[in-house]
């Protein structure tokens, strides 16, 4: 079975990453990264942490909001930028698919 990436995107969210509230943000946490999510998902909702945030988010950042080792907070980044990647794939997709017409 072959999946391409704007299925993939479209179970974790159907909303671009930029509009995602700090709940949303919450809830990818928890989805794709249980045990952190476990540890540190009040870190992000304290810091009302929204997808807009997030994309912006650097190493210094997710030390700042108290993620403590170096491997969770680069495990953290790169599921970050594969959620980015995921999400504007989808965006720029839909530019190139034809208006529907009504």
């Amino acid at each position: 079975m072959t999946t391409n990436v704007q299925e993939v995107y479209h179970v974790v969210s159907h909303r671009p990453i930029y509009f995602w509230s700090a709940n949303d943000v919450d809830q990818w946490l928890r989805r794709k990264r249980p045990r952190f999510a476990l540890k540190y998902a009040h870190f992000f909702l304290r810091h009302n942490v929204t997808g807009r945030v997030l994309v912006e988010m650097s190493d210094d950042d997710l030390r700042e909001i108290g993620v403590e080792t170096d491997d969770e907070r680069q495990d953290l980044l790169l599921e970050i930028k594969k959620e980015k990647l995921y999400s504007d794939l989808d965006e720029f997709s839909k530019l190139r698919t034809p208006p529907t017409a009504i």
